[in-house]
C-alpha cells in the first residue's frame, strides 16, 4: 500500500504516462527474453553438449493447455538444423533483443524519472520564492536549500533509476516464476516456502529507514546552513579568528549526520544477506528431491539445471525489489519536508477583481495604519500624507518600526488595521505587479547577483535601449568605476557583487534604481556602512535619483535628511513627532534631543582626530 507521499510523488509522472507505459512494455520484452534464456539452458545441457543425442528436433517445451510441443527448430529455415547453430543463432538473436530491449525501456522510465522530478524541483522553488518576506525570516537558508537539492535529489533516485528497477525486477520476478512452475511445480511452490520469512523483516527494515532518512536530512540540512553561514560570512569568521571554532562546529554536525545515516544503512544492508542465508536451505532440498526424479528419468539434467539457473534469477528480483522498497521509504522520508513547503500559503497575492494601479501623480495616504507581527504590535496609529515629490524622513532609534513602515507601502507585509491610499486607492485593493512597479527601493545591503554589471542594472527589466542603461549608470556616478573593470559592463561581479566595494555596489543598486525610474523612492539607510568618499558619491547619486520622485529616506545621519519635507519621529511603533527640521529643533522634543546627541558625539570625535596632528608638530618644528 503506497503511502500519501509516494502517491502524491508518483503522481508527477502522470504528464509522461506514454513514454512510462512505452518503457514498461520493452522492459516486460527484457523479462520474456531472460525466460527465454532459461529455456535455452534445457538444449544445451541435454542435446549440445550430451554426444548421445541424435534427434535434430529441439524441443523447448510442451503448452500446459494445448498439450503442443513449441520447436526451436520452427523459428529458422530448414537448411539451419545443426543443433549447435540453432542454439548459438537463438541465444544470439534472444541477447540481441534483450539489449536493445532493456537500453530503450530504461531509458524511457528513466527520463521520465528525471523529468517528474525535475518538475517537482521547480515547483518547489517557485513556491519557496512566492513566500511572504517573514517566512525568510524565520527558515535557515542552508536548510532551504537543502530542501531543494538534497531532498529533492533522493527522490529523483527513486523515480528514475529505482522505478525501472521496479518494473524490470516485477516482470522478471513473473517471469521467472512462470518458468519454475512450467519446469516442475512441485518444486517451485517448496521453493517459495521460505519467502514469507524474509519479506516480513524487509518491511520491518523498510519503516525504520523511513524515519531514520528523515532524520537525516534534517540533519544534513544542518550542516548546508553551517557552510553556508560561514562561506558567506568568511571575512568575519577570519577577522575574529573563529576557523577553529567553526571547524569544531562543522565535524559535530557532520558527526550527528553520520550517526542519523548509520542507523538506516544498517537497516539497509540486512536485506540482501537475509535473502542469501535461505538460498543454501533451498538448495539442498531442491537436490535431494530432484535426484530421484532424475533418476526415474522424470525430469532431465537439462531441466534441472534450467530450474536452478529460473530460482537463483528468481531470488534476484525478490531481492531487488526489498532493495527497491527500501529506496521508496528513503524518498517518503526525504520528501515528507518538500511536501510540507509545497503545502504553505503563497505570499497574499491579488484581492479578487484587483485592478491595475494609476500611475501615481497626487499624494500617498497613511491612514490610521496598525501592523502586528506574530500577534506582537510594531506600529499603531501611523497616519500621515505624502504628496507627490516630497521628500519623507523617518527618524528614530533601532526597533522603532522605520523599515517596517515603509515595507507597507510596497505590500512586502499587510497591514493589519486601518490602511495606505495612493490618489485614494488602498493598495489592496490593485494588483501587486503594478504597485511594485511605481516603488523603487535602495536599502543598506543591497543584493547583487553572480552576473554581469549590465544584467545587474537592467535586473527585472527586459529589451531596455542600450542608452537608457549608459544614462543610469552615468546618473548614478558608477560610469567611471565600471569602464575601469576589465571587461565593463559584461564584467560578472561575484556573489552579492564581492567584487566590488560597498560604494560602488551601492551606485549599481542606485543605477538600477534610476533605470526602473519609478515615481516612488524608498532610501533606507543606503549610505550607513560607507567610507566619506563614497558616501559622499553616493549622496550625489542619491540626489539624482531623487529628482521628481516621492521618496521616503530611513536615515540615522541627521544631517542627511534636514532638507526633508517633513520629517516623522518614531518610537515605540508610534509617530511622536512630525514637521521639518526646523520646526522640530524648535520644538525641543525627542528630534532635537536625538540631533544634540548625534552632533555633541562629532563634537567629541573631532579632537580626538586632531590628535594625531598636534603630536606630529613638535617633530615637524624640528
Amino acid at each position: 500500500m503506497l503511502s500519501p507521499q509516494l502517491k502524491r510523488l508518483l503522481g508527477y509522472i502522470r504528464p509522461y504516462l506514454l513514454r512510462m507505459v512505452t518503457g514498461v512494455i520493452f522492459l516486460a520484452i527484457v523479462a520474456l527474453a531472460e525466460g527465454a534464456i532459461v529455456f535455452l539452458i534445457v538444449p544445451i545441457i541435454d542435446r549440445v553438449l550430451n554426444p548421445a543425442a541424435i534427434d535434430s528436433a529441439l524441443s523447448l517445451f510442451t503448452l500446459p493447455i494445448t498439450h503442443k510441443t513449441i520447436y526451436l527448430n520452427h523459428f529458422f529455415p530448414p537448411r539451419i538444423h545443426n543443433v549447435w547453430t540453432v542454439v548459438s543463432l537463438s541465444l544470439l538473436v534472444v541477447f540481441l533483443v534483450k539489449a536493445i530491449a532493456e537500453f530503450v525501456g530504461n531509458g524511457l522510465i528513466q527520463s521520465v524519472g528525471h523529468y517528474a522530478v525535475t518538475d517537482l524541483r521547480n515547483e518547489i522553488y517557485a513556491k519557496l520564492i512566492r513566500q511572504p518576506i517573514a517566512f525568510f525570516q524565520h527558515q535557515p537558508a542552508g536548510r532551504l536549500m537543502s530542501v531543494v537539492i538534497n531532498d529533492v535529489e533522493r527522490a529523483r533516485l527513486a523515480v528514475s533509476e529505482y522505478l525501472a528497477d521496479l518494473f524490470r525486477q516485477s516482470f522478471a520476478l513473473v517471469v521467472f516464476t512462470a518458468v519454475l512452475l512450467r519446469i516442475d511445480w512441485a518444486m517451485a511452490l517448496g521453493s517459495g516456502v521460505f519467502l514469507p520469512l524474509v519479506l516480513w523483516p524487509v518491511g520491518k527494515l523498510g519503516r525504520r529507514i523511513r524515519r531514520s532518512v528523515q532524520d537525516s536530512q534534517t540533519r544534513l540540512g544542518e550542516l548546508s546552513q553551517i557552510l553556508q553561514e560561514t562561506v558567506s560570512g568568511n571575512r568575519v569568521v577570519k577577522a575574529f579568528g573563529m576557523e577553529e571554532f567553526e571547524i569544531r562546529k562543522f565535524r559535530a554536525a557532520a558527526q550527528r549526520l553520520l550517526r542519523e545515516t548509520m542507523r538506516w544503512v544498517r537497516a539497509y544492508v540486512a536485506s540482501s544477506p537475509l535473502m542469501d542465508l535461505l538460498q543454501p536451505v533451498v538448495i539442498s532440498l531442491l537436490l535431494l528431491y530432484a535426484r530421484d526424479k532424475i533418476r526415474l528419468q522424470q525430469m532431465t539434467l537439462g531441466m534441472f539445471f534450467a530450474f536452478v539457473v529460473a530460482l537463483f534469477k528468481s531470488y534476484e528480483p525478490v531481492k531487488r525489489m526489498g532493495s527497491v522498497y527500501q529506496q521508496f521509504q528513503q524518498a517518503e522520508g526525504a520528501t515528507i519536508q518538500v511536501f510540507k513547503f509545497l503545502d504553505l500559503a503563497e505570499e497574499e497575492q491579488d484581492a479578487a477583481g484587483a485592478t491595475a494601479l494609476p500611475e501615481f501623480s497626487r499624494e500617498i495616504h497613511f491612514e490610521n495604519v496598525s501592523f502586528s507581527y506574530d500577534s506582537t504590535p510594531v506600529l499603531g496609529g501611523i497616519d500621515f500624507r505624502a504628496g507627490n515629490g516630497d521628500v519623507i524622513a523617518l527618524v528614530g532609534s533601532s526597533g522603532a518600526g522605520k523599515t517596517t513602515l515603509v515595507n507597507l507601502l510596497p505590500r512586502l507585509y499587510e497591514v493589519s488595521s486601518g490602511a495606505i491610499r495612493i490618489d485614494g486607492v488602498d493598495i489592496r485593493s490593485v494588483t501587486l505587479r503594478s504597485l511594485r512597479a511605481q516603488i523603487a527601493m535602495v536599502t543598506q545591503e543591497n543584493i547583487l547577483f553572480h552576473d554581469t554589471v549590465w544584467n545587474n542594472i537592467c535586473y527585472g527589466l527586459t529589451s531596455v535601449p542600450e542608452e537608457k542603461v549608459l544614462a543610469a549608470a552615468k546618473a548614478a556616478l558608477a560610469e567611471d568605476f565600471i569602464l575601469a573593470l576589465p571587461n565593463a559592463y559584461n564584467t560578472v561581479i561575484g556573489e552579492r557583487g564581492t567584487r566590488l566595494s560597498g560604494g560602488q555596489r551601492q551606485r549599481i543598486a542606485i543605477a538600477r534604481a534610476i533605470l526602473k525610474d519609478s515615481p516612488i523612492l524608498i532610501l533606507d539607510e543606503a549610505t550607513s556602512e560607507l567610507d566619506a568618499e563614497s558616501e559622499l558619491y553616493v549622496q550625489k547619486a542619491l540626489a539624482n535619483l531623487m529628482v521628481g520622485r516621492t521618496t521616503f529616506v530611513i536615515a540615522h545621519r541627521l544631517a542627511t535628511i534636514r532638507r526633508a519635507d517633513k520629517i516623522l519621529v518614531l518610537e515605540g511603533g508610534r509617530i511622536r513627532e512630525s514637521g521639518t527640521h526646523t520646526e522640530l529643533i524648535a520644538r525641543g522634543g525627542t528630534y532635537a534631543r536625538l540631533h544634540d546627541l548625534q552632533f555633541a558625539d562629532d563634537d567629541m570625535l573631532a579632537p580626538a582626530q586632531a590628535a594625531p596632528a598636534n603630536l606630529e608638530s613638535p617633530q615637524n618644528s624640528s
